[in-house]
């Protein structure tokens, strides 16, 4: 017998919620999402992925102009290094937390560098606005 099947004989043997369980879960999770913070609020657009997959520029983001102008910022972060090397601290608990603290910096990077991109467009093309 392989490793799925006996995964899913355990699973057919655990106990189902009642629909009252399963109500009572998805309105908890609901009123969780309701009383959650709004998102911080940006000047981002949503990007655009216009390479496919197995193209040599897949990953590639594109952030169209707000205003429809055509303009467009390409964003190849993936190929980004890390501005220090991570080091990895020795008690494996702060692994996680290094790792964490790293990919925030670099999230706040492409963040900054975007808004700076967008910024710098509106100044030159659509001043005022």
């Amino acid at each position: 017998m392989d490793d799925a099947s006996d995964l899913d004989e355990w699973l057919a043997r655990l106990p189902k919620p009642s629909p009252r369980e399963a109500l009572a879960e998805l309105l908890a999770a609901r009123e969780a999402a309701a009383s959650a913070p709004p998102p911080e609020p940006t000047t981002i657009p949503a990007p655009d992925y216009p390479y496919p997959l197995g193209h040599p520029l897949a990953g590639t983001l594109r952030f169209w102009c707000p205003l429809g102008c055509g303009w467009y910022h390409d964003e190849r972060s993936h190929l980004d290094a890390p501005a220090q090397p991570l080091a990895v601290p020795v008690d494996p608990a702060r692994i996680s937390q290094a790792l964490t603290e790293q990919a925030n910096a670099r999230a706040a990077a492409f963040r900054a560098r975007v808004e700076q991109m967008i910024a710098s467009h509106f100044e030159q093309a659509h001043p005022g606005r």
